[in-house]
């Protein structure tokens, strides 16, 4: 399976930059690292409602935690990312289109309400929540006035390695 494969190596390639293997849920730098890194690259190559593959010619993703992600409203504090977690996101979006960070996404769209750069899409990612199933991971993507989808990832600790399971709750599309 196609996906399968691009998943598992992006989570090698993240495991190598973050150090040591997911084990059990926990919240650690590395931990949401790797999250962040699936579940964007999910969002932008899978469940961007443009089917699969990636239709975007750059991302300019926010460099804090989004708290409008995964439901487009605003649920929560703002923190900056941490280097290992924008090195993560950058890892995993790289063979895709170039990567621009961003401070404020509003910064990042025009008058008409589309990104600044032509063709490109805003991505924002929110503070994972672990429980003990593994962890949800709200993940939003903009790229214009009626071209947007917010939603929330549930990913699994299994063999040392994080693997996303797919959304869970609502699905917000514009």
């Amino acid at each position: 399976m196609k996906r399968g494969l691009v998943l598992r190596a992006v989570v090698a390639l993240v495991a190598t930059a973050c150090g040591e293997p997911a084990g059990a849920a926990a919240s650690t730098e590395a931990d949401r690292a790797r999250l962040f890194a699936l579940a964007l690259r999910q969002l932008v190559t899978v469940d961007s409602s443009f089917g699969s593959g990636n239709p975007f010619s750059a991302f300019l993703v926010r460099s804090s935690v989004d708290p409008a992600a995964g439901a487009a409203t605003v649920a929560g504090p703002v923190r900056p990312l941490s280097p290992a977690e924008s090195g993560a996101i950058e890892a995993a979006l790289a063979d895709l289109a170039p990567v621009r960070w961003i401070g404020n996404p509003a910064a990042g769209r025009s008058e008409d309400l589309r990104p600044i750069i032509e063709g490109a899409a805003i991505l924002g990612v929110g503070e994972p929540r672990f429980d003990d199933a593994g962890a949800l991971v709200p993940v939003s993507l903009w790229c214009g006035g009626l071209c947007g989808t917010w939603l929330t990832y549930r990913l699994t600790a299994e063999d040392g390695d994080w693997t996303l399971v797919g959304p869970e709750g609502p699905v917000a599309v514009s």
